[in-house]
């Protein structure tokens, strides 16, 4: 049946007239027709012909609004992974997906090796050929010392034989004497110079192993560093945890996507976190409205998508005194930092979870309650239907204040009485 119909049938001709209509010049007082109106509801709502209706009880007991916010897990502690830093461009050929459990020592990423295969091998020939460059200059060495030795050697042997002449001088004629004593200062001058040559052949010597061993060494440096960097290719987990995929800054802005293999990484690029699991704590931002009603200790329950069947306890840590941009969203909100300590671990969380925070803004001891889904709008005012016998009866409620679940009335209802939880007023079929 519907309303205007019932309205005509339960009208108990409020406006004076004799068949219930407004006599001429008389206008509706609006209480009236709400009267009517509830009234009218009531007839219609008495069950007949209709679906039971689901209800549920006025209850009396503690009332808790909840504020809730949206967070992120973050880590105050962890162990960063980065690309080689003097290795060149790099490309990703592997790695761990994001969320791995790993081990200590498990490769988490490795990168293209073909760039530094070649250098390695450039420094490999390198050494090699500086080193024969030294043992031929080693050779060269003892060939030419070995020369001068024996120049010098036989200059002194020269020396010794012209002072031995000498020494028969006084059997000599006056000319045959000098010109023994010119040979001895000859002898004397060539062992000089076969003396001075040893020590420039033995310098020269020195110098030319000196440059091709330095040459050689700076090779080595070299093909060490590159045997470094290959060995550097792959990174490996230097503790066990939850593997944490860094965000490719290259990729666009807003389609944001973690490194994955194939990239191109420069040196030094921050690859993957492994977050210490005890250190992981919880970030959101609130609005000033919000944050006066929030507290350091504040109690808060926190749903992560990751632990679908877990509620975890935390509590609030801190609460930014400045607000700060949020250019997240245009114009740009400003927002003040809230951070959480998470109270329970789980292996499963880790950083960048998206969570939402359930915190206790408000409790009223002893508060009358109904359901939410259990209060409805009828001509401007708020009403419940009560249960009275075996009809619903509409009544006008005045609400202190609601939640998501509950709504606290101030007046109108009394506990243990039952209320509809769906509108009796709009058409229900039967499935």
């Amino acid at each position: 049946m519907k309303l205007e119909h019932a309205l005509k049938l339960v009208s108990p001709r409020p406006w004076g007239s004799p068949s219930g209509l407004p006599s001429a010049g008389l206008k509706p007082c609006p209480t009236h027709v709400l009267l009517i109106a509830l009234a009218a509801a009531a007839a219609v709502f008495s069950g007949c012909g209709r679906d039971p209706v689901p209800t549920a009880p006025v209850t009396r007991g503690e009332f808790v609004e909840w504020l809730q916010l949206q967070g992120e897990v973050k880590a105050s502690r962890s162990i960063t992974l980065r690309a080689p830093a003097e290795a060149g461009q790099l490309r990703i050929v592997k790695l761990v997906p994001n969320g791995t459990t790993v081990k200590e020592g498990t490769v988490v990423a490795e990168f293209d090796a073909s760039t530094v295969g070649r250098t390695l091998d450039e420094k490999r020939t390198e050494v090699n050929g500086f080193q024969a460059e030294i043992e031929k200059a080693q050779a060269d060495a003892t060939a030419q010392r070995a020369e001068a030795v024996t120049a010098e050697s036989t200059a002194r042997f020269d020396v010794e034989r012209a002072r031995l002449d000498y020494s028969g001088r006084e059997v000599l004629s006056r000319v045959e004497a000098e010109q023994m004593r010119l040979k001895i200062l000859d002898a004397e001058q060539k062992l000089l110079e076969a003396t001075a040559k040893l020590a420039s052949v033995q310098a020269q010597a020195q110098a030319n192993l000196a440059a091709a061993t330095q040459k050689r060494a700076k090779a080595q440096r070299d093909f060490d560093r590159a045997q470094a960097q290959l060995g550097s290719l792959r990174i490996t987990a230097p503790a066990s945890g939850i593997l944490n995929i860094m965000y490719n800054p290259q990729s666009p802005f807003t389609s944001r996507q973690l490194f994955k293999p194939g990239d191109q990484v420069w040196p030094g690029a921050e690859i993957a976190r492994l977050p210490d699991p005890s250190s992981l704590y919880i970030t959101s931002r609130v609005d000033e409205v919000e944050r006066g009603r929030l507290a350091v200790d504040q109690r808060v329950s926190v749903r992560a998508e990751a632990l679908p069947d877990r509620e975890l306890r935390a509590h609030v840590q801190s609460i930014s005194a400045l607000a700060k941009a949020d250019f997240s969203s245009w114009p740009p909100p400003r927002n003040f930092d809230l951070t959480c300590t998470l109270e329970d671990e789980d292996p499963r969380l880790r950083p960048g979870v998206t969570t939402t925070l359930r915190i206790a803004a408000e409790r009223l001891a002893d508060a009358v309650m109904v359901p939410a889904e259990a209060v409805f709008g009828l001509n401007g005012q708020e009403v419940v239907y009560v249960l009275v016998a075996d009809r619903l009866d509409p009544r006008v409620i005045e609400i202190d204040r609601r939640n998501e679940d509950r709504v606290v009335v101030r007046r109108g209802v009394t506990p243990g009485e039952r209320v509809a939880l769906v509108d009796p007023t709009a058409e229900r079929t039967t499935p």
